[in-house]
């Protein structure tokens, strides 16, 4: 088959975008060259930071095909006597053949009795190289970017501006080495203006290295195999895979460092990113200067892999000495960039030097006060307001029994301080430091362990975090406060209305709301016996926490933020693996309350998931009569309770039976499941031998009595009707 070969050449693209990308390209592609019978196979997507190829074997000219195109039915076609009817003429005259030539057929299988006439009609393929212009313009176009930059380009395909990722510089469209003609013109007045990129047989090389032509075309290219040869002696490595093994080359060459499989850690996945920064990596090695070697760990991670993107490499003693870098170039100007990279990273570690010396001359305690200066929203007070209300909205979980005294007292503590660092000059300088800065401030000044955990770990998750780990003992003060400082701000945000909408949630409360399923669910870990987080007891608790008018009454703004977290809860778990249905089924079940329980509900989910998982048909065949069953029961009156005097039949004595013998069953969910599972044969007896809408009004409402008192004994832990087959 012949070989397609795409590649489109633009300004540089954000490292995060190329892999995706890459992927729907090849998805895009063979999607709609399949939809042209081109029969693609073997379509590879590959990338740079200035560069998307493609690559797969499509046929060089579509087959001939018979497409099938149905006319009226045999009775509309025929009359009485057998003749052709006007319809059948019409039809037959339409497609430009004689009615005697026309055919017979079955259009919808589910009905073989319906006969129609039918028309073959033979479609002649044509070259791909026709086809191909249309086919491309379409792929291009269905890529979807996190934003679409409009550059006043034109497709002319009908659909006219043509916005993409980063303006397109070059395009090459070969066919087994010929070139297929496309062109991106200029938008002119909302019209097609002048070409702007017309598609060729010519690459780019590296932008600026002399030995990657420098700017210069390289072509003409006629193969995949000529384009990755020839742009690899331009200094371009096109291929992901020989970038990354080239950085990890680099890396094994270095001395120092953790090294796992011969590679320094890398818990930023900077190598990842490095692959997709540049074309043609090159690993290079700087120097810490001892005198910054004593700053917090975090602090050098910030400036040097989130500001630098820098590789940080840790000492014997856990201290960061050196640091790795990658540059897009050849390494023949290795030391001079590197003496480059280590005076930015001088001038940024002695700022942070300077503001950390600053900062520590002033307890944090003492920056309560600045807060009342720092806005946390025009219509909800400031940072100081906001610190009064997390100190009101801990202090009743000591109440409620989720903290000890001792735990109270510290994340009392915590939730006063949590936000001074705002004021701090770090945090000012580097605010992906903050609430972290405020706990390194506090140990250093000596505030309890627990106080100081809480406050550098209370934006996570899924913000940052410190890099030490969670320490257990204070596990249960860092959830408090965490949960109060996210629930307060989407009590808030909630109170004026600013609700996440389908497109836009400018106020990241979706991941402050999964922040606080992932708190409850991943950091509470309460011992048998102990109270568990009530999220929409805490949910009243947070909206009576504003005294400031808000838009909406507070049951109001406490029943819409309920409903969202309940929505988060369900996303968390889905996006834990969990089965949709399943948890659905936990989530949507009417008592207990998912809100008033989290763990409890995930405990549910993983028995069902469980269960179900050993008794798959079992679950389907409940799940269909549960939904029978819900049915009936909407648009009936059950009985007030179940009398079994009334019963008529042996199924609903038995069904009776099993469902009493089940109502006082005890144990964990798992066994419970298990005894409901066996209910399947009694309620697939019952609705067989059953019938349930009686004509005598009291054992109608006792035959739905049953079936409500049998729906709830599923309802304490799901509801299976919410279950697919």
């Amino acid at each position: 088959m012949p070989e397609l070969l795409i590649e489109v050449g633009f300004e540089e693209m954000p490292a995060p975008w190329l892999k995706e990308l890459g992927v729907q390209l090849a998805a895009k592609f063979a999607e709609i060259a399949g939809r042209e019978f081109l029969e693609p196979t073997g379509a590879q997507a590959f990338w740079t930071p200035r560069r998307l190829v493609l690559r797969a074997s499509i046929l060089g000219r579509q087959p001939d095909r018979e497409e099938p195109v149905w006319g009226p039915s045999l009775k509309v076609a025929k009359d009485a006597s057998g003749k052709w009817t006007g319809a059948a003429q019409g039809f037959a005259k339409k497609n430009g053949v004689s009615v005697e030539s026309l055919q017979e057929g079955v259009k919808d299988p589910a009905k073989p009795e319906e006969r129609y006439l039918v028309f073959a009609r033979k479609t002649p393929g044509r070259p791909a190289g026709e086809i191909l212009p249309g086919v491309i313009a379409a792929t291009m176009r269905g890529l979807s970017f996190p934003k679409r930059m409009s550059w006043d380009a034109w497709l002319d395909d009908g659909k006219g501006a043509f916005p993409f990722g980063r303006p397109i510089r070059w395009l090459m469209l070969l066919l087994d080495g010929t070139v297929v003609p496309l062109v991106i013109y200029e938008t002119v007045a909302g019209a097609k203006g002048r070409a702007l990129v017309t598609g060729g047989p010519a690459t780019f090389g590296h932008r600026f290295l002399p030995k990657g032509a420098a700017g210069r075309p390289i072509g003409p290219i006629r193969s995949f195999e000529d384009l990755q040869r020839r742009l690899e002696e331009a200094l371009v490595l096109l291929d992901p895979a020989d970038r990354r093994a080239r950085i990890d080359a680099g890396l094994k060459s270095l001395v120092g460092g953790d090294l796992v499989g011969g590679l320094p850690v890398d818990p930023y996945g900077l190598r990842e990113e490095w692959r997709d920064l540049v074309e043609y990596p090159t690993v290079v090695a700087g120097n810490i200067p001892a005198e910054f070697r004593a700053l917090p760990r975090e602090v050098l991670e910030t400036v040097l892999v989130h500001h630098q993107k820098y590789l940080p490499f840790p000492g014997a003693d856990g201290t960061v000495t050196r640091f790795a870098a990658v540059t897009n170039t050849d390494g023949s100007s290795g030391e001079a960039i590197v003496r480059g990279m280590e005076r930015v990273v001088v001038a940024r570690l002695r700022d942070a030097s300077f503001f950390y010396a600053e900062d520590l001359k002033r307890p944090l305690a003492d920056r309560v006060t600045d807060l009342a200066g720092v806005t946390f929203h025009q219509r909800l007070g400031t940072y100081k307001d906001k610190a009064e209300r997390l100190v009101r909205l801990v202090e009743p979980m000591g109440e409620l029994g989720l903290l000890d005294s001792a735990q109270r007292t510290d994340a009392v503590e915590a939730a006063r301080l949590a936000k001074c660092d705002l004021t701090t000059l770090m945090v000012r300088e580097f605010p992906e430091l903050q609430g972290i800065v405020g706990g390194i401030y506090l140990r250093a000044q000596g505030a309890p362990e627990g106080v100081a955990t809480a406050v550098g770990w209370h934006y996570h998750p899924p913000g940052g975090a410190p890099r030490t780990p969670l320490p257990a003992q204070h596990r249960r003060v860092f959830a408090a406060v965490s949960l109060a400082d996210k629930l307060d701000t989407l009590a808030g945000y909630f109170g004026l209305g600013l609700n996440p909408t389908g497109s836009s949630d400018p106020f990241a409360l979706r991941r402050a709301a999964q922040g606080v399923i992932r708190v409850v669910l991943e950091f509470w870990k309460p011992a048998n016996g102990e109270a568990r987080p009530n999220l929409a007891k805490l949910v009243e608790l947070a909206v009576r926490g504003y005294s400031m008018p808000l838009k909406s009454s507070a049951a109001d703004i406490a029943s819409a933020l309920e409903a969202f977290l309940l929505e988060r809860l369900d996303y968390v778990m889905r996006t834990w693996g969990f089965p949709g249905d399943e948890v659905e089924a936990v989530t949507t079940a009417p008592a207990p309350s998912a809100l008033a329980d989290p763990l409890d509900a995930l405990e549910r989910v993983q028995a069902l998931h469980r269960v179900r998982a050993q008794s798959p048909e079992d679950f389907a065949h409940l799940a269909a009569a549960f939904k029978r069953a819900k049915n009936i029961l909407a648009q009936q009156q059950a009985a007030s309770a179940i009398e079994p005097g009334l019963f008529e039949a042996e199924a609903e004595r038995e069904l009776h039976r099993a469902v009493q013998a089940r109502a006082a069953a005890d144990g964990d969910y798992d066994s419970w499941l298990r005894s409901l599972a066996g209910l399947r044969a009694p309620v697939d007896r019952f609705f067989d031998e059953v019938l349930v809408m009686a004509e005598d009004a009291r054992v109608r409402g006792n035959r739905l009595a049953l079936l409500a008192e049998t729906l709830s004994l599923f309802y304490r832990i799901a509801d299976v009707s919410k279950l697919g087959g």
